[in-house]
């Protein structure tokens, strides 16, 4: 299964992104604005979660399907 995650902004909704240093502690910074969006270990975990969440409701939605399918 493939999960596609998309990460904007929180401030001015750009998808531009630069990361400043090494390793979890390493922040993350919009290039539009500058915003600072936290570090690499947030980011790992935000977008961890995203993709669960995004891949639980594919799996949500092929089982409808499934279902559905076999009430015919």
């Amino acid at each position: 299964m493939d999960v596609s995650v998309e990460m904007h902004c929180e401030t001015c909704g750009s998808a531009n992104y630069s990361l400043a240093g090494d390793g979890e502690a390493a922040r993350l910074r919009c290039n539009d604005c500058g915003a600072d969006q936290g570090s690499a270990g947030e980011l790992e975990a935000a977008l961890r979660q995203a993709a669960l969440a995004q891949s639980a409701e594919a799996l949500r939605r092929g089982l409808g399907r499934l279902r559905g399918s076999e009430e015919k």
